[in-house]
């Protein structure tokens, strides 16, 4: 990737987790799956790969800190070139959003399956959502006890996790009236059969 073209989110996650302190990658990760992580997920070999290639664009700057009967660690932190590529990304308009979600895609022609394949998919998306919501309720009860100095961006992330929380509360709620829907229309084709 040439210097400045195309990075990811995830990259700009990191960039922005390293604003205002050095981290190692283990601190990011664990920072990362306590904040963020219900907006966008990353697995450890993908934050360090995406560290490497920060570091290698020169976005962040990289120092060994040697540990006494600890195994060293790579502490990194913000260039100046790299809190620059953030400040441009962060003023960039967002683009549209047209996802894609597998689920709903199967929800979509389950119009071609049994009632039963449908109720099942439904039913696994209600566990996922419920997941979800567990989650985001926790992030939200820690962000709520936080007392640091980073005020005004612990309001801006209580906002996005508001904004998640309400589109997994809505989520929820339609898929509660599909589930119902579906159970109504197969107790009626057993009635039916019977």
């Amino acid at each position: 990737m040439a210097r400045g073209e195309a990075r990811g989110t995830l990259d700009y996650c990191i960039l922005g987790l390293l604003q205002g302190r050095p981290l190692s990658g283990y601190d990011i990760k664990r920072i990362f799956d306590r904040t963020i992580d219900y907006i966008w997920n990353a697995g450890d070999s993908q934050i360090y790969a995406c560290l490497k290639r920060l570091h290698a664009e020169g976005l962040v700057a990289a120092e060994t800190v040697i540990q006494v009967g600890r195994p060293n660690k790579r502490l990194y932190r913000l260039t100046p070139a790299g809190e620059q590529a953030l400040q441009r990304w962060l003023a960039e308009r967002v683009p549209d959003r047209f996802a894609k979600n597998e689920f709903l895609v199967k929800l979509f022609f389950c119009g071609e399956a049994p009632p039963a394949v449908a109720l099942a998919h439904l039913e696994q998306h209600r566990a996922s959502v419920e997941a979800q919501l567990a989650h985001g309720r926790e992030s939200l009860a820690r962000a709520l006890r936080y007392r640091g100095s980073r005020q005004r961006a612990l309001a801006f992330q209580l906002l996005a996790l508001e904004y998640m929380l309400a589109a997994l509360e809505a989520d929820l709620a339609v898929t509660d009236r599909a589930i119902a829907r579906l159970r109504e229309e197969l107790a009626r084709a057993a009635q039916d059969s019977a």
